[in-house]
């Protein structure tokens, strides 16, 4: 997970490429389409978007650590596939319950995991704006490279030099709140 969530291209890729070539992933989804009908193709198709929502929650921070990653990366594709074939038929299909139980997040930790997202943008929102996109780039894992097309900077160098003042900055923010930094649970000694 912190591969993806790294923001190097390479790292990110080939921790994917774990779940892409997972033969018990495969094995599974692979027989849920069939057991629906579908072949091989609309396998490989919802796999794929399944693999792109997957590492773009993780990146998002949107994955709440409740379940493991094949878990997760499981129920994404049961869900993309779902609604494929509610869009292919143009009518609802009978969803069981207990399919999704083992993912389903509690009321109660979607509304702490909420307030930790609310706590991290709050310090996000005492940066100036440049600094907040900048911070956002880095987490959804553009390349210092590709940072100085999107944002202007004179070069990939410059690009990693303010990336690393405005963390510095967010830093000092939540140093400066400790009851955020305990409800966060982080510790940054």
């Amino acid at each position: 997970m912190e591969a993806i969530k790294s923001g190097n291209e390479r790292k990110r890729d080939w921790a994917l490429y774990q779940f892409y070539g997972d033969e018990s992933i495969n094995t599974y989804c692979t027989k849920y389409v069939k057991d629906f009908g579908d072949g091989e193709d609309v396998f490989e198709d919802m796999f794929q978007e399944a693999i792109i929502i997957f590492d773009r929650n993780i990146r998002n921070l949107t994955f709440k650590e409740n379940c493991s990653l094949k878990t997760y990366l499981i129920s994404i594709f049961k869900w993309a596939y779902l609604g494929h074939k509610r869009k292919k038929s143009g009518k609802t299909e009978a969803f069981d319950a207990n399919m999704i139980k083992d993912w389903v997040e509690s009321p109660e930790g979607q509304m702490i995991g909420d307030e930790r997202k609310d706590l991290v943008n709050e310090g996000l929102n005492h940066l100036d704006p440049r600094c907040k996109e900048l911070l956002t780039y880095s987490k959804l894992g553009y390349e210092n490279k590709e940072l100085v097309t999107l944002m202007g900077f004179s070069s990939p160098e410059m690009a990693k030099k303010q990336a690393y003042r405005c963390r510095e900055r967010l830093r000092d923010y939540f140093i400066s709140r400790p009851d955020v930094l305990e409800t966060l649970n982080i510790s940054l000694s």
